[in-house]
């Protein structure tokens, strides 16, 4: 007996009442979920064990990661489809099938790399590192002998290239160290007025840390102008360097493509830390996750941030955007301060009928949409609002120390460091089988609920099949059909051409030779095709 498409709808609307009457709110996994979520994956690494999970929109595990340390503290999914993990000793990249591909200790090698790296187009790994000095050391940089707590530490950048199986080339590095001011004593080089030189630390503002001065936090790199950021939490700044630098040039003033060598291009967040304004003029307070926002995306070159203590006073965490300029290769200043003056997009509120306070870790990061995934460390959890503040997703991680179900609730050390939400037409997830496994939690109505709606969505859809490689520049179907988005990626996942139009037979953009990527979308349905260009 065959069920009418109009008799299935019903009874599955009668299901979906049923849990919605019957069931209890989930407290882990999905605990929020709507149709108009940004297509996409989640990945996310418990700070409490040794897995990595990558979670759909309906809170399914379609893939997960086993390492052999806990974090230290973040993971990214490459662009092939493996897996960079910094651990708390060590480096690792593990295929899609868990397989290790390379893996190199860290700190056995005298690296102390701590919470952020960040993987390079051309493989190379980005990491931050401890830099500590003595008290006699960090005299002689000009530090006021009295603000010393023993050991006076700043950070590091350098760039790793991944060799063999277990082995790393140092490439590039760039410290703090070379990069000071102070004007407490003139019979050192770096003597200087500090207002005077905004590229430039000043080695003895008063940020309450006399051991632990900067504390970065962040890492991200632009490829376009070959540029990193980093986030300095315990000095309230982020700062941009210029990466085209060689070692040597990096570690002086002169040099690069903005030719400043490794001194600051830009900075925000606390122009009191090199002399302008007053705490007035202070916009973020012990922030995280600065980065910037992907190529292709809505808000494309912006810079996003996570600003721990809000206004200062740590009754609530923001989100914001800041949008830089350029001007003749150089980053432009108005009254002595770097701009823009304010935000470009700022958000602050509450999730799921709580403020959003996090005094330390967890991040935000924009969607190809505008939209933003946020996370919450101390409650593991991640969550997707759009500009207006609407939630339209919300997931807590059910992993704390153990998997098993004793441990899967919030209140037991299930906490993240952050999570990314990758677009469906992501390269790295491309060709992978993304098929639904089960939820991490024993069950989850809302999530059940979830995957009901799918089923219901892909009733009558029957993909098409595309002639492959591409003649003639042509894309050719082998027969039409009704979708509501046609887009042609590139490797990086960035959008070379769309149409919204429902029955194209042929698409003719003007692509060169490559790889590609050919993705329908249906409702919330999507379906991704490989294409070879000669």
């Amino acid at each position: 007996m065959k069920l009418s498409l109009h008799v299935f709808l019903t009874c599955i609307q009668s299901i979906v009442l049923f849990f919605n009457l019957s069931a209890q709110t989930p407290t882990v996994g999905i605990v929020y979920e709507s149709s108009v979520a940004f297509d996409g994956y989640t990945l996310f690494t418990p700070e409490k064990n040794t897995n990595v999970y990558l979670v759909d929109n309906c809170g399914q595990l379609v893939n997960e990661w086993t390492f052999l340390e806990q974090p230290g503290a973040t993971c990214y999914l490459l662009e092939n489809g493996n897996l960079l993990r910094a651990g708390s000793q060590s480096l690792e990249i593990r295929a899609w099938d868990n397989s290790l591909i390379w893996s190199y200790a860290m700190n056995a090698n005298g690296y102390g790399q701590h919470h952020d790296i960040e993987p390079l187009p051309n493989g190379n790994i980005l990491c931050i590192l401890g830099d500590s000095y003595s008290e006699m050391e960090a005299v002689e940089a000009g530090r006021i002998p009295v603000t010393i707590d023993g050991n006076f530490r700043l950070d590091q950048v350098i760039e790793l290239e991944p060799l063999g199986t277990n082995a790393a080339n140092l490439v590039w590095e760039w410290k703090f160290m070379d990069h000071l001011v102070q004007d407490f004593d003139n019979s050192k080089a770096n003597f200087g007025v500090i207002a005077d030189h905004p590229e430039l630390i000043d080695v003895n503002f008063n940020n309450g840390f006399n051991s632990d001065y900067t504390h970065v936090n962040a890492i991200d790199y632009n490829a376009e102008l070959d540029q990193i950021i980093v986030s300095a939490r315990n000095l309230s700044e982020i700062y941009v360097i210029d990466h085209s630098t060689t070692i040597i040039e990096a570690a002086g003033g002169t040099g690069g493509n903005f030719g400043l060598g490794g001194d600051i291009l830009w900075r925000w967040g606390n122009p009191q830390v090199y002399d302008q304004g007053d705490f007035s003029d202070q916009k973020i307070f012990m922030q995280h996750d600065a980065r910037w926002v992907e190529p292709g995306y809505l808000d494309e070159g912006k810079i996003s941030v996570f600003n721990n203590e809000g206004d200062g006073s740590g009754d609530y965490s923001a989100v914001h955007l800041i949008e830089p300029e350029i001007v003749n290769s150089s980053y432009t200043i108005t009254g002595g301060k770097f701009n823009p003056i304010d935000f470009d997009w700022s958000w602050d509120g509450n999730i799921l009928g709580t403020v959003v306070v996090e005094g330390k870790k967890s991040g935000a990061h924009g969607l190809p949409n505008g939209n933003f995934i946020i996370c919450e460390t101390s409650k593991g959890r991640i969550s997707e609002i759009s500009k207006t503040g609407e939630l339209l997703w919300s997931y807590v991680n059910p992993s704390g120390f153990s998997i098993s179900p004793q441990y899967a609730i919030p209140s037991l050390f299930n906490t993240l460091f952050r999570g990314e939400k990758y677009p469906a037409n992501y390269a790295g997830l491309v060709g992978q089988d993304l098929s639904p496994i089960a939820t991490i939690e024993n069950e989850n109505p809302l999530s059940d609920i979830c995957l009901a709606a799918l089923d219901v969505a892909e009733i009558g859809i029957s993909w098409p099949e595309v002639i492959n490689p591409v003649r003639n520049n042509i894309i050719e179907y082998s027969k039409d059909i009704p979708v509501d988005l046609i887009e042609l990626c590139d490797l990086q996942g960035r959008v070379i051409f769309k149409t919204e139009s429902k029955k194209d037979i042929e698409l003719r953009p003007i692509i060169d030779s490559g790889t590609y990527f050919l993705n329908f979308r249906k409702g919330e349905r999507h379906h991704s095709v490989q294409l070879i260009v000669p």
